[in-house]
């Protein structure tokens, strides 16, 4: 089979979104990727299951493509967000790792692969014939029909590449985009707790999309304002804001929020994604208490020294700001609208509100909020 073949069989599927991260031993299909499908090149493979989420509760049909090795930094994220709210995601990979396998560091993870997937009950196809394109459409369908994560992994030698090769001049050009701010840091001793900070966002939305970060945020917001346009985390460290970008790129209509923490923000590699994104309906209010929150507030690295609002600005936001207070928030809530992506950054105080468990489950979560989300009320 040639990148042409797995490009139609995925077409023929209705994949309308591709989140990738290449593999040179499919270099000419990785390049016909972003030419063929609306795409989101990932630094971090699973950012791509986060988005791949947003995108799908939005009304999309994503994908996932990639090296088979990076299935190891995607496992805790399908599991704990494909699988917790039954989403489809099927992963296309090339696999590594095989008999003739020329770097050591591929073999530990690869070669077990299968196993690995079975022992955490992520349905796998190994494409083996170069003559099967179908079984890719196959699995594919059988992801969304069962809303499962499905890995495809497609063996070397299953693929003879037609498209660009390494010697092939680049199919895009760089820009030199100058850039020039001054950047002055006014960090004042925050009076906000996380709570009010969620309560201030909560008050001024209307129509307004909300993604809410792990753990006792989701349970703040429940608390603050339950609406169905909200969608409540219950795990996938380090996935609110792919979520948020999902949504934001399949529905640029709608107005999306999200509401994420320093550590989950200083843990993923999603503010460069979205800054190349650009999506302008799509704001990121990083809550930063300097702790882990939701554990118990043990104190995170760079607590004193990290700045997320200027990661935010060198990573491609164009609009950021730092507020301390609700009045501050609220006006740079306003500020942002319609001018994105914006990185809204929350100095708040540490501390956790006695609000109750949020009493939906995953399913009833995803369903009002697709449906919402898609009917648009």
């Amino acid at each position: 089979m040639d990148e042409n073949q797995i490009i139609d069989e995925l077409k023929l599927q209705g994949i309308d979104l591709v989140c990738a991260i290449p593999c040179d031993r499919a270099k000419g299909l990785f390049f016909r990727l972003p030419e063929e499908f609306r795409h989101i090149g990932l630094t971090r493979e699973e950012d791509g299951v986060g988005i791949s989420a947003g995108a799908y509760l939005a009304g999309a049909r994503p994908l996932v493509a990639l090296q088979s090795s990076g299935l190891g930094n995607m496992l805790n994220a399908i599991l704990s967000l494909t699988t917790t709210f039954g989403l489809p995601l099927p992963i296309l990979a090339s696999w590594r790792g095989g008999t003739n396998e020329a770097i050591p560091a591929q073999i530990p993870f690869n070669r077990p692969l299968p196993r690995i997937l079975a022992a955490a009950g992520i349905p796998c196809t190994i494409i083996s014939d170069r003559n099967r394109t179908t079984e890719i459409g196959d699995a594919v369908a059988a992801a969304y029909k069962k809303r499962t994560p499905h890995v495809i992994l497609v063996r070397p030698g299953c693929l003879d590449e037609t498209g660009c090769s390494p010697d092939s001049p680049a199919t895009g050009t760089t820009v030199c985009r100058p850039v020039t701010f001054t950047y002055t840091r006014e960090w004042k001793t925050p009076i906000m707790t996380r709570f009010d900070a969620i309560k201030t966002i909560a008050a001024r939305t209307t129509g307004e999309v909300l993604v809410s970060n792990i753990g006792v945020p989701s349970k703040e917001l429940y608390a603050a304002k339950d609406r169905r346009e909200n969608f409540y985390m219950l795990g996938s460290y380090t996935q609110a804001s792919a979520i948020g970008l999902g949504i934001a790129s399949v529905r640029p209509e709608r107005r999306v929020i999200v509401i994420d923490g320093d550590g989950s923000l200083l843990g993923s590699s999603i503010l460069p994604v979205i800054g190349a994104a650009a999506p302008k309906n799509l704001t990121i209010v990083g809550l930063d208490n300097g702790v882990f929150g939701s554990t118990g507030n043990q104190p995170r690295p760079g607590c004193d020294t990290a700045d997320l609002a200027l990661m935010a600005r060198a990573a491609g936001f164009d609009k950021t700001s730092t507020v301390h207070e609700p009045g501050e928030l609220s006006s740079a809530l306003q500020d942002a609208d319609g001018d994105g992506p914006a990185f809204i950054h929350v100095r708040i105080l540490p501390g956790n509100s006695p609000v109750p468990n949020i009493p939906l489950s995953p399913e009833q979560i995803r369903d009002r909020f697709a449906t919402a989300l898609r009917n648009g009320s």
